[in-house]
């Protein structure tokens, strides 16, 4: 395995159990097994390998999510991602730069509703379509992050009702 990786690995294990800006350089290139120097020639900042542990995250799980049969299905393996990975989540999302990962987030997010609905044939550049979706990818995001800042007390099943119930009726008739 590779510098990088391992770096990436050792923050995803340092972020389960604490905030990032309580990680230290020097706690980071322990856990990894790298040199200061191999981290300083590859990451400009400890949120830039945050990010980089969290596309890594969101890639492994993605293809899965994408792949689902339907919508109810991609939403409830993301709240399972989010559960695996509660801690790592929880600390992201209480970082001072914070918006760095939750636009990340949003693409994401936004880039599967996009493709689920072209799977449909539906016209995604029709301005309700773009609307109902910005909707779900901002408000859908927010009460992501609450649930998880409040320790994920409502149980999955429930937050998957809640949010099929939130879907605005343009777009939710394409996925059930």
């Amino acid at each position: 395995m590779d510098a990088k990786r391992r770096m990436g690995e050792a923050m995803g294990r340092l972020l389960t159990k604490k905030p990032l800006k309580c990680i230290s350089v020097e706690e980071l290139v322990r856990e990894s097994g790298v040199t200061r120097d191999a981290y300083d020639r590859t990451f400009a900042s400890m949120t830039e390998l945050a990010h980089y542990e969290f596309l890594h995250i969101l890639a492994v799980h993605g293809r899965d999510i994408l792949g689902s049969k339907s919508w109810s299905e991609a939403l409830y393996k993301k709240f399972l991602m989010y559960k695996k990975y509660e801690g790592f989540f929880r600390h992201l999302y209480e970082s001072d730069d914070n918006e760095h990962f939750r636009r990340t987030n949003r693409r994401f997010v936004r880039d599967a509703y996009t493709m689920m609905l072209r799977h449909y044939g539906v016209d995604v550049h029709d301005p309700h379509i773009q609307f109902a979706v910005e909707m779900v990818v901002y408000g859908g995001e927010e009460m992501t992050m609450r649930w998880m800042m409040d320790g994920m007390k409502v149980p999955i099943e429930v937050m998957l009702v809640l949010f099929q119930e939130s879907i605005p009726v343009s777009i939710s008739q394409y996925f059930y």
